[in-house]
């Protein structure tokens, strides 16, 4: 064989075997992906070394992950930097600024029933109401009961309570009490009950001083006589002193009154928490409530309230900020994540694993691939001209 011929065939069988090589040493990175066994031994090199060594990869990646790349103190540190409060402000403001541009404008029933039908909707509701007005009920039954709300007395339970507020509230009473009064014997229903009276009075009379009185006034001259009197009367001190020591006199004794005893003088013999439960309920009208908010234009306000929404945002995502900050460590803990890490490692699929490995390192794997073939030619080279110079 000619020298040159054997030189060309040492290279090239050589350069096919390292490439050859490197390539099945790279494959053997992932193949086979299941064990086979012949006669009940198993094969050697079977499975791959990743398909094998998976449970041991999850692990040590897992520890990697929590040990150095996802920590606390490096959590922290991202989240107290103001590149990353600016980006989840601006990313939050975008969602929101996004409904603001909505035509027609957005509303809690548009958002709700994205994942839900009508009929789910309309039961969610009743059953918000439901819940919110047994809320409202325990409420009171924590407050009557185990707070002793019903034997706090009315001076304890009004704040301020004192002689000059019982005083003072007389006082404005007595002045609301006698205006009333006032314009209600000015108008015409109060005129009409002061003529029956009228009417009343000298009808009763009757002989000789009746006779006189029907003789020289009737019941219209009687009227426009006594209104005024009954206005001087009302506006004297003396009258206006009575109501406002009788008024006096009815507070002060109910100061000491408890809460229950309070209600019960409302209540009409009815116990005292079932009658405010029943008040309660005719007062927190929930389901009208909740009719309104469902249609609530979210839209609107927020076009007209800008400036006062930015600031709550900031101000709420500042303070969640600093609450994850806070319980960084106890979060990272309640997650294990070197548990985490591992269980997703195992459940990834290795055919989507190799894919990726491949997608990142796919040219350096087959510049490995030809560094073998290089590196076996140049070996055969040398192999082949150390021959040829030993003969």
């Amino acid at each position: 064989m000619q020298p040159w011929l054997y030189i060309l065939m040492s290279v090239l069988v050589a350069a096919f075997v390292g490439g050859v090589t490197n390539h099945f040493a790279i494959q053997m990175l992932f193949h086979p992906r299941r064990e086979y066994r012949i006669g009940g031994r198993r094969v050697p090199f079977t499975p791959g070394l990743i398909p094998k060594r998976k449970p041991e990869i999850a692990a040590s990646l897992g520890d990697v992950v929590a040990s150095y790349l996802v920590t606390a103190e490096g959590l922290k540190d991202l989240l107290a930097t103001d590149a990353f409060r600016d980006a989840a402000f601006d990313k939050i403001a975008a969602r929101l600024e996004s409904a603001v541009s909505k035509e027609p404008g957005l509303t809690p029933r548009e958002l709700a029933l994205r994942w839900l039908n009508e009929d789910q909707w309309e039961q969610k509701k009743s059953g918000m109401a439901v819940w919110l007005r047994g809320l409202s009920e325990r409420g009171m039954d924590w407050l009557w009961n185990e707070k002793g709300w019903s034997q706090l007395k009315l001076s304890e339970a009004i704040p301020g309570w004192s002689e000059d507020s019982v005083s003072r509230l007389s006082t404005r009473a007595e002045q609301l009490i006698i205006q009333s009064l006032k314009d209600e014997i000015r108008s015409p229903n109060g005129q009409r009950l002061l003529r029956k009276l009228t009417s009343g009075l000298l009808d009763k009379a009757g002989g000789f001083l009746g006779a006189l009185a029907g003789m020289f006034m009737d019941e219209d001259k009687l009227l426009s006589r006594l209104t005024p009197v009954l206005l001087e009367q009302l506006d004297s001190e003396h009258v206006r002193q009575a109501v406002r020591g009788m008024i006096a006199k009815q507070l002060s004794s109910a100061g000491d009154w408890t809460l229950e005893e309070a209600v019960s003088k409302l209540s009409s013999g009815e116990p005292s928490l079932i009658w405010l439960k029943s008040k309660a309920g005719a007062a927190l009208r929930f389901e009208e409530w909740l009719g309104q908010l469902e249609q609530f234009d979210i839209s609107r306000w927020l076009r007209e309230n800008n400036v006062l929404w930015h600031g709550w945002l900031r101000s709420a995502l500042h303070a969640g900020i600093g609450l994850l900050d806070r319980n960084m460590h106890t979060i990272i803990e309640a997650i294990s994540l070197p548990k985490l890490v591992k269980e997703q490692v195992e459940k990834f699929p290795i055919e989507r694993l190799e894919q990726v490995i491949l997608s990142v390192s796919g040219k350096e794997f087959r510049a490995i691939t030809w560094l073998g073939a290089v590196l076996g030619g140049m070996i055969g080279l040398m192999q082949s001209l150390f021959v040829l110079w030993m003969q």
